[in-house]
């Protein structure tokens, strides 16, 4: 089944206890055309209205618009509309009802007066907290995220632990060179490769340095290596990851130390620590 409009019909189609051939025949179409539409085409809009009549379901339950009891289904509507924006409208659309989601765990606000806020005069982050959620966002046109995360019942250091990989990966952001070659690489565009020399050249980095941190990186996952052959020679190329959490930890990172000085809004509703205490029996 591919779209809710044909799950729907029959649903409804067998809830009001008709056949296939005896809906067609109070449409006034053949039985061929209901088994189509049962299958994933749409009748022609004409018939829409009477559909509804006789199946005794609005259009917009019809097509999924709507639960059955009546209310807006909230998630398909916005789901539907962000698939009808061009490409460059999708971004805002998702940080505006993200923003007013966030904003909604406020319960003295009035949902009418909730706007996103639109040529901000200075660095402006909403933030939650609260027993079960924490969340952060940064609102300027000049770089805007979301980040929103659910805390385990056992708490997130029930997920996140000191590990060697951890501290590995935290040695490669505090090395400087580390950090420009991520940042060069960041540059590429999809499934393009490099050399070390490319990347020393590029940087004006000592080649053995450069070499040192792409093995590291390879080992890492942050790279992998592949090897070219000419015909006349074989040398090894890598490739970048392009891994979007990593992107958010320099964001985050960017945003930490120059300190989240002004939030709107600021909900700060918790009363348990993000980290619980382990319970030894």
């Amino acid at each position: 089944m591919d779209n809710k409009f044909s799950e729907n019909l029959i649903k409804f189609r067998k809830k009001a206890g008709l056949t296939q051939s005896r809906l067609a025949a109070l449409l006034m179409v053949t039985p061929q055309a209901v088994s189509k539409w049962e299958k994933g085409s749409y009748p022609d809009g004409e018939l829409l209205p009477k559909l509804s009549k006789v199946l005794d379901v609005s259009l917009d339950t019809l097509f999924g618009l709507k639960d059955d009891d009546g209310a807006v289904n909230v998630n398909r509507a916005a789901a539907e509309k962000l698939q009808k924006l061009p490409p460059e409208d999708k971004g805002s659309f998702v940080m505006e009802q993200l923003y007013h989601m966030l904003c909604a765990y406020n319960s003295s606000a009035a949902p009418e007066n909730i706007r996103f806020p639109e040529q901000l005069q200075r660095e402006t982050f909403s933030q939650l907290r609260t027993d079960n959620e924490l969340a952060v966002a940064r609102l300027n046109q000049d770089m805007q995220y979301f980040c929103f995360m659910r805390i385990p019942e056992n708490g997130i250091n029930s997920y996140f632990s000191v590990s060697q990989r951890m501290i590995e990966l935290f040695g490669f952001l505090a090395d400087e060179n580390a950090l420009r070659i991520i940042c060069l690489a960041e540059t590429l565009e999809r499934n393009i490769f490099i050399t070390k020399e490319h990347i020393a050249k590029a940087l004006d980095m000592p080649l053995e340095i450069v070499s040192d941190i792409v093995d590291r990186f390879d080992r890492f996952g942050i790279m992998w290596k592949i090897t070219a052959n000419t015909g006349d020679m074989t040398f090894p190329m890598y490739g970048y990851v392009h891994n979007v959490p990593l992107l958010g930890i320099f964001t985050l990172a960017e945003s930490l130390v120059h300190f989240l000085s002004y939030r709107e809004p600021d909900i700060d509703i918790w009363s348990k620590a993000p980290f619980r205490e382990e319970h030894k029996e």
